[in-house]
């Protein structure tokens, strides 16, 4: 192995692990706040790439353009998803909101998935791919040579949990967040907006989930079937990092995309799927409550 291949495995391997903190974080998010278990997260993403692709492969739009036009489209379906499939279980206890969001999302998102391969196919390609290209194959920075696409994807992903870490610590929505996450009944008697939040979360969570699909389709092509596949490498990094933990998603994203790179260099990339499915189980059997929480009492 020389050392540029080296220095291209870790950069994709963490590229692809800040992707996967992102949308994991935000999963974690509305779980931790709301207690309902989104299984559509991943279709959010393939939705996210299939839309940037049409923007920016299919119609002749400016990329600032498509950038607002991907935004708002899905922050709007970040408020129609809260209004249709979460707050009708406010009133709920937190087992009736897990079972009834797991059945409702599950049944949104193959239905979802469905409609896009089916229209895909009819209206745009018979052969349904999502995939991105990126003008500069390589950078040069200090004399040696790093992947544009992977470089790209890892700014865009800093930036974006960057920001999440400054909304969630600076803001008095963030402090409302964290507190509706830690004790929901203290936090609302203490007067916190759990309407409020939820919109946020799902507003936020959502337009960031599908800016993290159009970056996922920088590095690799996706399928209109692959969001339940991204929703369990979703899962499984909240399970490795804990529920609502930033820092804990970082430390899974970046240990997921690191094995799944490796793997996919080691074994070839059909193999790259199992492994969050080991991780996925091993954690689980280890220590439930994930590598960066705190065992109860």
């Amino acid at each position: 192995m020389t050392f540029q291949t080296l220095l291209d495995l870790v950069l994709g391997g963490v590229s692809l692990g800040g992707i996967y903190a992102l949308v994991a974080f935000t999963l974690s998010l509305s779980l931790a706040t709301t207690h309902v278990l989104n299984v559509a997260h991943g279709t959010f993403m393939v939705l996210g790439a299939a839309l940037a692709t049409l923007l920016f492969r299919v119609t002749p739009v400016s990329w600032p353009v498509a950038v607002l036009a991907l935004l708002a489209g899905f922050a709007l379906l970040g408020l129609f998803f809260e209004a249709a499939f979460v707050r009708p279980f406010a009133a709920k206890s937190p087992q009736q909101i897990l079972v009834g969001s797991i059945l409702v999302t599950f049944g949104f998102a193959l239905a979802v998935e469905a409609l896009l391969g089916y229209y895909w196919a009819r209206l745009v390609d018979p052969q349904p791919s999502f995939s991105l290209t990126f003008p500069r194959a390589r950078v040069t920075l200090l004399g040696l040579a790093f992947s544009g696409t992977r470089l790209t994807i890892l700014v865009v992903a800093a930036a974006a949990i960057t920001a999440f870490h400054l909304l969630l610590r600076s803001t008095p929505l963030g402090r409302a967040v964290r507190a509706l996450s830690q004790n929901y009944v203290g936090a609302v008697i203490l007067g916190v907006n759990p309407r409020l939040v939820s919109l946020t979360i799902y507003l936020t969570g959502i337009a960031a989930t599908a800016a993290a699909g159009a970056l996922l389709a920088l590095a690799i092509p996706l399928e209109p079937y692959s969001g339940l596949r991204l929703t369990l490498v979703a899962m499984t990094i909240v399970v490795i990092g804990g529920v609502g933990s930033l820092p804990g998603a970082l430390l899974g994203g970046g240990l997921l995309g690191m094995a799944e790179v490796l793997t996919a260099y080691v074994l070839g990339s059909v193999w790259s799927p199992v492994v969050s499915l080991l991780v996925f189980f091993s954690v689980l059997v280890v220590r439930p409550e994930g590598l960066w929480g705190r065992r109860a009492a």
